[in-house]
């Protein structure tokens, strides 16, 4: 690997959401700024005329759509002329503005400068568009190493390293489109047998979707079209949104927006609920074009569900569970979510990146539930007595950690209390799943929406399992926390279920050895420069503090060529935070490090 021409990234160019990662210490990893992983596919100018990006031009998107864009991946392949502000861009150009924020996010974390980058698409993408993207990609400073399929991307980070053949199957349901692969894995070659998609298909259609049911009720209610109005209509969007992602995991939400219009000179405020059970109505026949999708990919293959080995899922509006209950049904199994449905395609790419250098790349490990936990209901009487099954809420395999609730009824009226056994297995019958607790919910009786019971599970990292239940109508509610629940799977089937999901490539003769794994100093022609004193009298080890602590160090080096930029007072607490810096690099103290990156974070920005 040349040491001259610097790390390839990979990145994921969402609609919705972008992800830069690379190789750190051998393994894909998601590159954070201020903690966050995932940059909102969102540019913008403030009032000034600069260029904005991220989740600052998202959130003026509702205040400001004259000089926001959104979604501009739907656009990609066209050059149509896009107004931002008071000037017009191409699709390309607005696309390398999010590329460019990704690559300066990339070299902050890494610590050098990042030119080099595998860009995923959609497999639907078509010529136009991907050379629209690699375009894009060049004016961002980036030269674009490959253009690879997001679904093929996916694949990489599941199954990589094994030897036996199966079959894998992508579903890759995304911000503003959808795709689905077949595809064939055998002795570390990936094959996709088939493709099928809609670039106009995606999470932003169900946001359209909701606001337009929402709109059309406020229509009726006021006599005014929420949708005439740009900023209201942008509003609305965000609170659709917000609501989509929040019934994923709960059974209701409350959409409230204040002042949002005004009628004969009066304000007009918007207050509706959505049940989890309403959207999915407005929803289903966009899940259901996804499902013919699929199953027009298993007959191109000539395939049946029968020889599909794992259904991947992918993307952020696989999260909404109808499209999980779907795909349950039509493939009677599991579908695996081991690596985060936002993140997998990113560090796919970087999978790709790293063998467009000639890398081996350790495994990724997830934390994963392996067993699904779930209630004992009654699904009906008969003449020997109820019919008792099991009913699953949290599914195995779900990565950690993971919540949800499901809504249950009363057996009847004047039922005083309600027992919630919970178990863990895979069964619909009761008695061949394990039982792992059990507590009683006091009950008001009454028909309506005393019927309603609503049970939540919270399961953590650490393997607690928190089980709430509650009456809707009265808000009384008991909850039982078992601790540890994952120590109760047995040992030798959660390691099956780590190594089968988790894994990115198996120990292999081509596995480098520790000191071959890729690490930032390696990236360099020679150490990093020695600061002046007043900065880095303390530092004894540059190499070894950049590869321990690439952000910390880029942040003196950055100080240093700042310092002239300063008056006394800031130079002065500069000094001290980058001496303060360097003592804790030496004394290897993480939280200390932190700390201080920070406060002298804080500092620079004030100064730029």
């Amino acid at each position: 690997m040349s040491t001259t021409e610097g790390p390839v990234v990979g990145i994921d160019l969402g609609t919705t959401n972008s992800v830069v990662a690379a190789i750190v210490d051998g393994k894909p990893t998601v590159l954070e700024e201020d903690g966050e992983k995932i940059l909102p596919s969102v540019v913008g100018v403030n009032p000034d005329g600069q260029l904005i990006t991220g989740v600052v031009a998202l959130n003026q998107l509702a205040a400001f759509p004259d000089r926001t864009i959104a979604s501009i991946k739907r656009r990609m392949g066209t050059m149509e002329p896009i107004p931002l502000g008071d000037q017009t861009f191409t699709p390309p150009e607005i696309s390398a503005m999010i590329l460019r924020r990704l690559r300066d996010r990339a070299s902050r974390a890494l610590g050098q400068p990042v030119t080099r980058a595998v860009i995923t698409v959609p497999a639907f993408f078509d010529e136009n568009q991907r050379q629209a993207t690699r375009e894009a990609g060049e004016l961002a400073g980036l030269q674009v190493e490959r253009i690879i399929n997001e679904p093929t991307a996916a694949t990489l980070v599941y199954h990589v390293g094994e030897q036996d053949q199966k079959h894998i199957l992508v579903y890759d349901f995304g911000g503003g489109t959808f795709d689905v692969s077949l595809v064939r894995m055998e002795a570390g070659v990936v094959e996709v047998l088939s493709s099928k998609g809609d670039t106009h298909l995606g999470g932003d259609d169900l946001d359209h979707t909701l606001l337009d049911h929402v709109a059309d009720q406020f229509l009726e209610d006021h006599d005014v079209d929420l949708r005439d109005n740009e900023q209201a209509r942008y509003r609305l969007l965000q609170a659709c949104e917000q609501a989509k992602r929040h019934l994923s995991t709960a059974e209701t939400v409350e959409i409230a927006e204040e002042f949002i219009a005004e009628k004969d000179g009066s304000p007009l405020n918007l207050t509706t609920t959505i049940t989890r059970s309403d959207f999915e109505e407005l929803i289903e026949p966009f899940v259901q074009r996804t499902i013919d999708c699929v199953d027009e990919a298993l007959r191109d293959a000539g395939l049946t569900i029968h020889q599909i080995a794992d259904l991947v899922l992918v993307g952020g509006s696989t999260r909404i569970p109808l499209v999980e209950e779907r795909l349950r049904d039509e493939f009677q199994r599991e579908p695996s979510r081991a690596v985060d449905p936002d993140l997998a395609v990113a560090l796919g790419a970087t999978v790709q990146a790293a063998m467009i250098e000639g890398q081996s790349v350790g495994p990724v490990l997830v934390d994963v539930t392996p067993h699904t936990l779930g209630i004992e209901v009654c699904e009906g009487m008969s003449f020997t007595g109820p019919h008792l099954v099991f009913s699953p809420i949290i599914h195995r395999n779900s990565p950690l950690p993971t919540r949800y609730e499901q809504a249950y009824s009363k057996m009847f009226d004047d039922q005083e209390t309600a027992e919630i056994h919970v178990l863990q297995g895979e069964h619909s019958e009761v008695h061949r799943n394990r039982s792992i607790g059990r507590f009683l919910l006091d009950l008001e009786a009454g028909g309506g929406n005393r019927n309603k019971i609503v049970v939540r599970f919270d399961l953590t990292l650490d393997g607690t399992l928190k089980v709430t239940a509650t009456q809707a109508a009265t808000d009384i509610s008991q909850e039982l926390v078992i601790d540890n629940a994952l120590s109760q799977f047995q040992a030798d089937e959660r390691d099956r279920a780590v190594a089968r999901l988790g894994a990115i490539f198996d120990a292999s003769d081509e596995l480098l050895d520790d000191e071959d794994l890729p690490s930032p100093n390696q990236w360099h022609s020679q150490s990093p420069e020695s600061l002046d004193s007043s900065v880095a009298a303390t530092k004894t080890d540059a190499a070894e503090d950049e590869v321990k602590f690439p952000e910390a160090v880029a942040l003196i080096k950055k100080a240093e060529s700042l310092k002239s930029l300063v008056d006394a007072e800031d130079s002065c607490d500069i000094e001290t935070l980058c001496e303060n810096l360097n003592q804790a690099m030496t004394q290897r103290d993480h939280s200390a490090v932190a700390s201080l990156c920070t406060e002298l974070d804080d500092i620079l920005f004030y100064v730029q």
